[in-house]
């Protein structure tokens, strides 16, 4: 390996240290490493992968894209049959829910598809939102076994409107139930997965509730769209949209011409609901209403954030395998070049930072007790931090690995295929985040165990992140902000505020790490992940204090995790994937993958 010049003082504390070494591994450390990365559910995460892994989704050459569109209801159907519980159980338990997430990214890129749709928006939101009714539970009991698929249908395709939302529901009494409709073209639903005509769909439908003639807000509705054989509801018309370049979906333009569902079709939870007599009931306020009916779509956020960054994990772990195989004849191997190892230790550092922050959210998110806090804002700040960082990380991966990256048989094009689709579920992810930078007091946002006493580099993030707050509370731009406006800064909060609380969730997973060698390698990744924050945002510190010592600190912690990239990336326990980069030995794997038909001669 080369070597890399090193200071002779720690950057942070200033004592004397020598070269940054490279820590035995043992069990001890692997172990600790692990609980660093999948907390208490090692076990759990390894249950689900096996399962995943032996539904056999591997790349496959030579299909249409419909015929993949077709693949993920078989894909869900077989993995519910192979758990051997209801899907209800799985949906409503975020840790299994999570490990499925993970496990279906890395594994069954085409199942993760539909997997937030139909667990965490479809039946979350009866869950969540039904009234147990006979109605309700039919359709439900048709998700349990995947026997139907769910989707949820907000997005207009005038835009998602959110609380000003187009699409009507409009209560009938003489008929007891709603009429659907989409009153103009800008009202009818976009993007949901509904054109395929061979699966039965469930659909949980948000529409403005208009009762005699007044607007009541908009509500989320639950109705079959599609049944067993393909037969649309009546009055429903889907026309299949353009293909894209990968996450292939059956994605559709929904139109409704008053469409007719019962009573029970509305999920009010226990705060809406239609009397017997016929008379609306809801004591949330109007224009809340939209937001309080969606709140499942903080599960879905929060677990598209944990499955994006894994599948960065994974191909850190690929990588790093083919990596120590590669070399060219007269030529140094991959992993002994500079520039490969600092966008390793880069990404490392990046992928144990977020995942610390979506791991700590999603057991949150598990614990009753966890109330106290914005699970909303904190989903928005997630996914867009969490999915971003993924993408860039597998883009450098791919690189790296340049002609191998680029085979699906290696699964990262796959992965970052369907990054694009997590980051443009809801249309943007920087909506997301102007939406969270407007929140009330984000800035003082604390997770549970963050440090009370923070390291020099971590306080410069919380430093830069109350002076945007400062700035945006008082109508001002602070001097290194280059936002146009108030959305644009209220971007560059969430993002400050998001990269500090996965430096902090790090810090705080690391404070607790009993094994010495597994909370240097944990704290090396937090600072390296901080310093790199700050090194690319130099205009934010350009007259602070402590800058004189980044680049030096920097240096010293990517050192630390080049010296142990196999321990950090072993920790991921990244097991059963095909493909050559992989492989003990890529050279025969490659050769192994050509298919007999694709010899010519």
């Amino acid at each position: 390996m080369t070597t890399t010049a090193r200071p002779t003082a720690d950057p942070v504390t200033g004592s004397s240290t020598e070269a940054p070494a490279r820590i035995t591994t043992s069990p001890a450390t692997v172990a600790a490493l692990q609980e660093v990365v999948y907390g208490q559910y090692l076990a759990l995460h390894r249950q689900i992968r096996d399962l995943v892994v032996g539904l056999g989704d591997v790349p496959r050459s030579g299909l249409t894209y419909t015929q993949q569109t077709q693949i993920a209801p078989d894909l869900l159907r077989a993995f519910i049959s192979l758990f051997g519980v209801p899907a209800r159980v799985i949906a409503a338990d975020p840790q299994l829910r999570g490990a499925l997430c993970d496990a279906a990214q890395v594994h069954a890129s085409r199942l993760l598809l539909i997997l937030t749709g139909h667990l965490d928006l479809s039946i979350g939101a009866i869950l969540k939102l039904g009234n147990g009714s006979r109605y309700q539970q039919r359709l439900l009991a048709e998700l349990d076994t995947g026997e139907s698929i769910g989707l949820i249908a907000i997005t207009e395709l005038g835009g998602t409107n959110g609380a000003n939302q187009q699409f009507i529901a409009e209560w009938d009494a003489s008929a007891d139930g709603y009429w659907l409709y989409s009153p103009i073209d800008e009202a009818e639903k976009f993007m949901p997965n509904a054109a395929n005509t061979s699966t039965p769909k469930i659909a949980v439908v948000t529409a403005r509730l208009l009762v005699d003639g007044v607007d009541q807000g908009v509500l989320p509705f639950l109705l079959r769209l599609r049944d067993s054989t393909g037969k649309l509801a009546a009055g429903v018309h889907v026309a299949a949209l353009s293909d894209k370049n990968g996450a292939p979906m059956d994605h559709g333009l929904i139109a409704f011409e008053r469409t007719w569902v019962p009573r029970e079709a509305l999920l009010g939870g226990d705060w809406a609901h239609m009397t017997e007599d016929g008379q609306f009931e809801c004591a949330v306020p109007v224009r809340d209403r939209f937001h309080r009916a969606i709140s499942v779509l903080d599960d879905g956020r929060v677990d598209l954030a944990n499955a994006a960054i894994w599948s960065a994990a994974a191909a850190l772990a690929g990588f790093d395998n083919y990596a120590r195989q590669r070399a060219p004849k007269g030529s140094k191997r991959l992993a002994d070049r500079d520039s490969v190892q600092q966008d390793q230790a880069s990404g490392v550092a990046a992928v144990y930072a977020t995942r610390a922050l979506g791991r700590q959210l999603r057991d949150m998110r598990a614990n009753p007790a966890a109330t106290d806090h914005d699970h909303g804002t904190l989903a928005m700040l997630a996914k867009p931090l969490l999915s971003y960082t993924a993408r860039r990380v597998l883009m450098t991966m791919r690189e790296h690995a340049a002609a191998q990256g680029a085979l699906r048989i290696n699964h990262i094009t796959d992965w970052l295929d369907n990054l694009e689709a997590i980051i443009t579920a809801e249309g943007t992810n920087r909506a997301l985040w102007a939406t969270a930078g407007r929140s009330p007091k984000i800035a003082d946002i604390q997770l549970p165990g963050t440090p009370a006493q923070l390291p020099w580099w971590a306080r410069m993030l919380v430093e830069r992140e109350h002076r945007i707050a400062t700035a945006l509370r008082n109508g001002t731009y602070d001097p290194a902000s280059s936002a146009l406006g108030p959305e644009s800064a209220a971007v560059e909060l969430a993002t400050a505020t998001s990269q500090r609380l996965a430096t902090t969730s790090l810090l705080g997973i690391a404070d607790v790490t009993t094994d010495p060698d597994a909370r240097r390698l944990a704290t090396s990744a937090a600072a390296a992940y901080a310093l790199e924050i700050i090194d690319d945002g130099a205009k934010w510190f350009i007259n602070h204090p402590d800058v004189p010592k980044v680049a030096a600190a920097l240096r010293h912690h990517r050192s630390i995790l080049v010296e142990n990239l196999a321990l950090m990336v072993d920790a991921f326990d990244i097991t059963g994937l095909k493909g050559p980069i992989f492989a003990e030995n890529y050279i025969k794997a490659t050769k192994d993958s050509i298919a007999p038909g694709r010899n010519t001669a």
